[in-house]
């Protein structure tokens, strides 16, 4: 009977072992590559009011032109002016915690052309954690150099 007893405490005991694992918090790595597959949906989206959710009020914005885009109106304003019918795909990417409520992630992005072309960019993000939910706070992007 005491076996018998031993041998359930041992399967409750690793039960709730691998049901603690699987419910383990992600890593920056697994935080980074959540936020920047919101960001591919949301741009692939063409709706430039739908950024506003991913970044902070006070972010600030280098994307493809020479301007510095900064707080929720220049977000929303970089985004609004950009060509119809481009679309993205994340590629890979690194991240690592710069603290429990900071990431830093970069990373490469293909942004397709309504012709076809491909355009090969790499895209860092700085990123705070916010009431609970991870928004970009810094995004600089560039092309690949050649």
């Amino acid at each position: 009977m005491e076996t018998v007893m031993h041998r359930h405490i041992a399967v409750i005991c690793l039960a709730t072992m691998l049901f603690s694992m699987g419910a383990a918090k992600a890593g920056p790595v697994e935080d980074a590559a959540s936020v920047r597959a919101q960001w591919e949906q949301v741009y692939n989206s063409g709706d430039a009011d739908k950024f506003m959710a991913l970044y902070t009020k006070d972010a600030m914005l280098f994307g493809s032109t020479a301007q510095l885009f900064t707080g929720a109106d220049g977000v929303r304003t970089y985004f609004s002016k950009l060509p119809p019918g481009i679309k993205t795909k994340m590629g890979d990417q690194q991240a690592i915690a710069a603290g429990p409520n900071v990431l830093l992630s970069s990373g490469f992005a293909d942004f397709i052309l309504k012709d076809g072309t491909v355009v090969p960019y790499r895209l860092t993000f700085a990123m705070v954690k916010v009431d609970g939910q991870w928004l970009i706070a810094q995004h600089h992007g560039s092309p690949v150099p050649k």
